[in-house]
Parts: C-alpha cells; structure tokens; sequence
C-alpha cells in the first residue's frame, strides 16, 4: 500500500539526521512518523545519553498515540541506564508517575 509517510522517512541517514527528522515531526504532531525515526536512530546509537534522550522522546511520542504501555517500556529502558540529568531533574520518573 501506497503511504506518503513512508516517502518521508530516509533509512539511510544517520542517527543524527534521524534523530533531527524525529524532533521535526514530533514537533508536527506527527507521533507515529516520529516513532519510526526514533526507532531507527536507536539502532545506530553507541552513546548512552543519546540512547537515553531517544527512548525518552519515543515513550513521549507513544504516550501521544495513547500506547501508554510502550510509553512505560520506553522509559523503564532508559531509567535502567542509570543517567543523572545534570539538572537533578528526573523527566524519567515524572513521566512514569504519568502512566
């Protein structure tokens, strides 16, 4: 089937041009195009504030689409790393505190 969205999204790019079309999209409103950014990003990660920041965002976006339960995965994963956000700030934990 014919999907203008799969016209948008360009595997070929690296991670962080995937990640920059996962923010613009998500920034569009268009979750579920920037689930498959995300996802795809997350594939060529070595860094884990990078793999944090990305599961972080796509729990964001799932949470979105109402799949709260992928949403909750997402950030359970990236809470697992461990990361100390700079500020103190837990976003982590708060959006779990949200599902």
């Amino acid at each position: 089937m014919n999907n203008p969205a799969n016209n948008l999204l360009n595997t070929s790019s690296n991670y962080l041009q995937l990640m920059n079309k996962a923010e613009k999209v998500f920034g569009e409103a268009k979750y579920e195009l920037s689930i498959r950014y995300y996802t795809l990003a997350l594939q060529q990660m070595a860094s884990k504030v990078d793999i944090v920041y990305a599961l972080y965002m796509r729990g964001c976006a799932y949470k979105a689409v109402g799949n709260l339960s992928k949403a909750k995965e997402d950030w359970k994963q990236a809470q697992n790393f461990n990361l100390e956000h700079p500020t103190g700030v837990d976003l982590i934990e708060m959006a779990l505190t949200q599902v």
